[in-house]
């Protein structure tokens, strides 16, 4: 396209020549620029921030010329520190939109646009709450008659999949059975209505498998595409490892073959449901292949190998429409949506303290946004479900929820520009982190940091697979949907 061709031009005559000096400067990584800019007199990460959004915005706006009906939207904060994600809405060919995006940046820049500008772009793949029970809705409450009961779990289990993804194989395990347990003995503050604790607990068990399934699909994608592209797995590496190595060393390989596989699979999910909405079920000579089951179970595969994604619809109506956009109202929303919320929170949380390990302060400080919308999103679902939390765990979410207050210390130090810090270097930024979370939570371990965050989402989970009959959440929603 003629219009691309001519954006590095642009780009240096645009009078954007100081932002790409700067990004010269820091090896095009917006992580290295962040470390190196943030704070620094004549606010240069201002300068790259406003480059980024007008660079991308151009070579999308070229791009989405020759898609019909298609637009674009950056939703969510849009400072010098946060990331610049877009969506593609409408048309028919949104995923090719995307991906001829991610071929143009990465044929100018020689890296994908998450390393050089924490840019992201998605394809709008989460049905409107407002739609979610219309006949043309591939968004279930529930399977479809007469398939397996595991459907039910795809929304649910991507969700689980984020925390999946950010924990260790035996962690894991732990994690399962010990809900599983809580769920069988009836823990305190669980309901004691009517119901088979055994049935509850064999959901519970479904919802964890159907996520690990989901996670292990996931590796074993992203491993055979770098294979592909010439890196390959020590033998007795297994999946899993390889993909968290190349994660740490070559992170820009996994970007690109996860930009890869998004596209191929959010293609193969939009197809899937122009076919459904066309014809309807396939028939059952054919197959469950076209159902919304498989619609939804398309997406949240997809999703999964998106960048900075959330996996799950609840996720996204809690964070994106809900808290950031303020285009749904708490009403909008079901418990579901708030346990999808919470998972996807706590994943994230977990994928910071993971990333920062080398340095708990920072640790902190990048994991307490995602600790705030988790207690944002237990405190809605503890409001619209039977039971309440055990007092240990109640006083773990308290803790967390002061310890990532938005006025707080941990917050005002990530956001980089509360001149309270102006003169502080990162090691006494790290240092400050530190002291609060060990003022809160009591502990600037961070081991036991993750490991409260975890005892918060067992406790949480055991209430939430407990449940036993009708919620008093908005819309009527039952809590198992």
């Amino acid at each position: 396209m003629q219009a691309i061709a001519r954006l590095d031009s642009w780009s240096r005559q645009g009078g954007h020549g100081e932002a790409l000096e700067l990004l010269g400067q820091v090896d095009h990584d917006w992580v290295t620029a962040k470390k190196t800019y943030v704070g620094r007199p004549g606010r240069p990460m201002r300068t790259l921030a406003a480059f980024r959004e007008a660079y991308v915005n151009a070579v999308l706006g070229a791009i989405l010329a020759s898609y019909e009906g298609a637009s674009m939207s950056a939703v969510g904060s849009q400072n010098e520190t946060s990331d610049y994600d877009v969506t593609l809405f409408g048309g028919k060919q949104t995923w090719s939109a995307m991906k001829e995006f991610n071929d143009t940046f990465r044929s100018v820049w020689g890296k994908e646009s998450g390393v050089v500008f924490d840019t992201n772009i998605y394809v709008d793949a989460t049905v409107p709450p407002t739609m979610r029970h219309s006949p043309d809705s591939w968004l279930m409450k529930d399977g479809p008659p007469g398939a397996s009961k595991e459907w039910q779990y795809v929304q649910e289990a991507a969700s689980l999949a984020k925390m999946r993804r950010f924990m260790e194989r035996g962690e894991w395990e732990d994690h399962v059975a010990e809900v599983a347990d809580g769920v069988m003995s009836g823990a305190p503050g669980a309901p004691r209505g009517a119901g088979s604790r055994f049935a509850r607990t064999t959901h519970a068990r479904g919802a964890f498998r159907v996520a690990d399934a989901l996670y292990d699909s996931y590796v074993r994608s992203v491993a055979r595409n770098l294979a592909a592209a010439g890196f390959s797995a020590p033998p007795i590496e297994s999946d899993d490892d390889f993909v968290r190595s190349m994660e740490h060393h070559e992170e820009n390989a996994v970007m690109r073959s996860r930009n890869i596989l998004y596209a191929l699979f959010i293609r193969g999910a939009q197809h899937t449901e122009r076919s459904f909405l066309k014809h309807g079920v396939s028939g059952g000579d054919q197959g469950p292949w076209r159902s919304k089951a498989s619609i939804s179970e398309l997406n949240s595969r997809a999703l999964l190998c998106a960048m900075e994604a959330y996996h799950s619809a609840g996720a996204v109506f809690d964070v994106v429409f809900r808290q950031q956009a303020g285009l749904l109202a708490p009403s909008d929303l079901v418990f579901s949506d708030y346990v999808q919320s919470f998972n996807e929170q706590v994943g994230d949380a977990l994928k910071d303290l993971r990333h920062y390990a080398d340095d708990p302060g920072t640790a902190f400080c990048q994991s307490a946004k995602y600790v705030r919308r988790m207690t944002i999103a237990a405190d809605a679902l503890l409001q619209h479900c039977e039971g309440s939390l055990p007092a240990d765990a109640a006083g773990l979410l308290g803790a967390f929820r002061t310890l990532s207050d938005k006025n707080g210390v941990l917050l005002r130090l990530r956001g980089g520009a509360d001149p309270a810090f102006a003169g502080f270097t990162d090691r006494q930024k790290s240092s400050a982190a530190s002291e609060r979370t060990r003022e809160v939570l009591g502990t600037d371990a961070l081991p036991e940091f993750k490991d409260k965050l975890l005892q918060l989402a067992r406790a949480v989970h055991v209430l939430r697979y407990s449940q036993t009959g009708e919620s008093t959440a908005a819309a009527g929603a039952s809590p198992m949907a």
